[in-house]
């Protein structure tokens, strides 16, 4: 095993019970300048990207990590489960009673921390309880919920995040994704293609964006105890070079995002479902119509500038990026997608907030937008819950086609304008009615309607002119028909009935 300071490590084993494989590591102080410098390099250059923060950790002091729901303190018997993967970042000192490590992991030691054993109870702990650290191994990279974004890097270190649809609030392909610094994590990968491309990572303070470096740490210890799963992190994407935005590239994986969401319950009778995301909201949606000089950054920065900065809208969430808009046929049949700048607005009520904002937004770009690089820009209506208007819409101009369509064809028809095709002569065919039979005996007292004509016995005097066949004596006639005596069967007196 290699350790980076075999002071550090010495320090641990001989304070602490070790059980299992393990490996310490002691950060250098330099990676708090590099939280500074290298990161603030990564600014240059970034056009229409964002950053996306990993919002979980593994970190030692982080107490939702613990199953008692508490940092263990002297009189605790620590514990890592033993078929668990862990990579941990301890930040400071701590007392603990014991320590049971996993079978494979590390604990990543900040500068100046370790772990060290008292004798008896820690008065400060009280009774001493086990406490085990939870797994990370669920958490997923394509779950929204687990990331933060912001526009720059002071944004996201102050905490000024931006809200986006499901699918882009993953990391997009042209993002830059932060890692915490003085933190460790434990993220799965796993997804549908075999790599996710993005621009940038960032861990534990340091940016990787050349794709063999990045490699080179993934196949690291570290790298193999962070990142997990079927699919692989890539980094060294390009940047956005288009100022009207790009696409974010997570349609692709819009049924695994939205697998790990919980739609809630809505307040608003009409709600709208933005194109990206996975449930119903309660807002108004823009959709803008932009030229080749519309730049998405300098609008987003108007918006803030302008609206979001007002008491009234401080409670206001928006979301504004580039999209592929799906185009159908009649509101039926794709046969394309158009680029389109998407503006969601929510106010987390009943969205009465929301659309006072979008009508100020319109007012704006009628008045400015020739100047933004805006062409036009509408508020998408509003339909009721499990609807969809566009398939409804298509689906009635659909039938409405189909019936002008007949409409004219049988008034060409009836004109004379069009006629129909003849149909090639067919053979005539004989009478069905000849073989139809009146099963029905109005008058017992009547002839027998006997079907079709038999010339034998149809005319009983014929039957005196065929000698040795059958004799008169094996023959009745009744109202119900001709009964005779086969004389094959002769001896059973079999009846046979025509």
């Amino acid at each position: 095993m290699n350790f980076s300071s075999k002071q550090c490590c010495s320090h641990v084993c001989h304070k602490v019970g070790i059980k299992g494989h393990h490996i310490f590591r002691s950060l250098a102080q330099t990676f708090k300048m590099l939280k500074v410098v290298l990161l603030i390099c990564s600014l240059v250059g970034a056009t229409n990207a964002l950053y996306k923060q990993w919002i979980p950790d593994t970190n030692y002091e982080n107490k939702t990590n613990w199953d008692k729901g508490k940092v263990p303190c002297g009189s605790d018997t620590v514990q890592f489960s033993s078929q668990r993967k862990v990579s941990v970042f301890v930040e400071t000192t701590h007392a603990v009673q014991e320590m049971v490590l996993p079978m494979d992991g590390e604990i990543i030691l900040n500068s100046g921390a370790g772990f060290y054993v008292i004798s008896g109870q820690d008065p400060d702990c009280g009774a001493g309880v086990r406490t085990e650290f939870k797994d990370a191994d669920s958490l997923r990279w394509f779950n929204p919920a687990l990331w933060q974004a912001a526009a720059t890097l002071n944004d996201l270190q102050d905490g000024h995040f931006l809200f986006s649809v499901h699918e882009e609030s993953v990391p997009c392909q042209q993002d830059d994704v932060v890692f915490k610094p003085l933190s460790s994590f434990r993220v799965d990968t796993s997804c549908s293609q075999t790599t996710i491309p993005i621009k940038s990572v960032s861990v534990l303070g340091k940016v990787f964006d050349s794709k063999s470096e990045f490699s080179e740490y993934l196949s690291s210890q570290s790298g193999l105890l962070q990142f997990h799963g079927s699919s692989s992190v890539t980094v060294g994407n390009p940047s956005c070079g288009d100022a009207t935005g790009c696409d974010c590239g997570n349609y692709v994986n819009h049924e695994r995002i939205c697998s790990t969401v919980t739609c809630g319950t809505l307040s608003c009778e009409k709600p709208l479902l933005p194109i990206g995301h996975c449930c119903e909201v309660c807002g108004a949606i823009i959709v803008i119509h932009y030229s080749d000089s519309f730049n998405l950054e300098n609008y987003r920065g108007r918006i803030r500038h302008l609206f979001l900065s007002l008491p009234k809208y401080e409670s206001i969430q928006l979301g504004m990026s580039k999209i592929l808009k799906p185009q159908r046929l009649m509101g039926i049949i794709p046969f394309g997608s158009s680029p389109e700048i998407q503006v969601v607005i929510l106010d987390g009520e009943t969205g009465k907030l929301s659309e006072a904002l979008a009508q100020d937004m319109i007012k704006d770009i009628k008045s400015h937008g020739s100047n933004l690089g805006i062409a036009g820009a509408e508020i998408q209506p509003t339909r009721e819950p499990g609807s969809s208007t566009g398939t409804v819409v298509g689906a009635v101009f659909g039938v409405l086609l189909v019936v002008t369509l007949i409409v004219i064809v049988v008034v060409l028809l009836r004109k004379g304008i069009v006629q129909m095709p003849s149909m090639p002569s067919m053979p005539s065919m004989p009478s069905l009615s000849r073989f139809r039979r009146n099963t029905d005996v109005d008058d017992l007292d009547g002839a027998a309607d006997r079907g079709f004509d038999n010339p034998i016995f149809d005319k009983p005097d014929m039957l005196n002119n065929i000698s040795d066949l059958y004799s008169t004596d094996s023959i009745s006639m009744t109202q119900t028909g001709v009964h005779f005596i086969n004389p094959a069967y002769d001896e059973n007196e079999t009846d046979f009935t025509i």
